[in-house]
């Protein structure tokens, strides 16, 4: 069975752990990264994204959108780590000032949020095209990643033109200047 992102929201609200589990596949690592902006042990940042996302199961009932689990997921992650800090009595004098601390948030937010469809993106290419983008996203020039993966330049070359222009079609509406400081 097959979960679709626009049904995912009512499929949890009807019990389906399938559909959480995707929720959460996609979800976890992006609030453990999120969760790093404030805390550095990663381990900590792993269970608050956890708790985060099993907070949400809790209250499945309340969220008829997508974009509210989201709002909700990363405001109980930035909670929890701010939680966490005061606990650990950590000073935070970066937070200082409110108004930047919320430009902040949501500039991270959209950061994370870009980076999980970039890479969604880049996992639904073919094998091969994955791979060129995987090795130019690391930095490498179409002679290396020839090398690397053991092909013609040129065919790396057709291969990234190709995987550029089927990534541009299914990220359509994602701000570019972001993706384009994502891929450098």
């Amino acid at each position: 069975m097959k979960i679709h992102t626009e049904n995912i929201v009512v499929d949890i609200q009807n019990g389906s752990k399938q559909a959480f589990k995707k929720l959460f596949d996609d979800y976890y690592p992006i609030l453990c990264v999120f969760a790093t902006r404030y805390i550095e042990d990663k381990d900590v940042c792993k269970d608050i994204a956890q708790e985060a996302l099993l907070a949400y199961w809790e209250r499945k009932d309340k969220f008829e959108t997508l974009q509210k689990v989201k709002s909700f997921l990363y405001t109980v992650t930035r909670n929890r780590c701010l939680n966490h800090l005061k606990h650990e009595q950590f000073t935070l004098p970066h937070l200082a000032e409110e108004s930047e601390f919320d430009a902040g948030f949501e500039a991270a937010i959209i950061q994370q949020e870009t980076y999980r469809l970039v890479n969604k993106a880049v996992e639904e290419l073919p094998t091969q095209m994955r791979n060129v983008i995987l090795y130019s996203m690391k930095g490498l020039k179409n002679h290396e990643i020839a090398q690397e993966l053991d092909i013609a330049e040129g065919t790396v070359h057709t291969l990234k033109k190709i995987a550029y222009r089927k990534l541009r079609e299914s990220l359509k509406g994602i701000n570019y200047t972001i993706l384009f400081f994502l891929c450098k």
